[in-house]
């Protein structure tokens, strides 16, 4: 079983995005198992309808005893030292998944909020949607080399 795992709308639009989408999960490899589920990005034009079957989509791919973390603009921020030692936590002493939400460019559906343990916020700033997910997975390879010591991170 993973013990992370990253729920995110839609396919990666531009090939160099791919390419380093492709890069950072081949170096999260070297410590976890990293496999994100691409939920298809819907062709529907009402935001609010669209947000709705996204969310709904994105519960059906939760077991009962996950951790969620909603990457969110409104959440908590944390700078990447604190990031990694809530992650090494939580890898330490939860016995479910940790899994992370991405939504699509209408954002996360209300109706995840009951199942949400973690609003995570990265900047007040709003970011292209596949950009923001290379750059979540680059913030995990982080955490990980400040866990293990790594000098990356610096």
């Amino acid at each position: 079983m993973n013990k992370i795992g990253l729920i995110c709308v839609g396919e990666l639009k531009f090939k160099e995005l791919k390419e380093l989408e492709k890069k950072y999960l081949q170096k999260i490899g070297r410590f976890m198992k990293l496999q994100p589920v691409i939920l298809k990005d819907l062709n529907i034009r009402d935001e609010a309808a669209k947000k709705k079957k996204e969310g709904q989509m994105m519960l059906e791919q939760l077991d009962k005893g996950d951790f969620v973390i909603a990457l969110d603009e409104k959440g908590k921020k944390l700078d990447s030292i604190a990031f990694s030692r809530f992650l090494s936590d939580k890898l330490s002493y939860f016995p479910g998944r940790i899994i992370f939400l991405i939504g699509g460019f209408a954002g996360l559906a209300g109706l995840l909020d009951s199942r949400i343990n973690l609003k995570l916020s990265f900047s007040e700033m709003t970011f292209a949607h596949d950009i923001f997910r290379v750059l979540f997975l680059e913030q995990l390879y982080r955490a990980f080399t400040i866990m293990k010591g790594i000098k990356y991170h610096r």
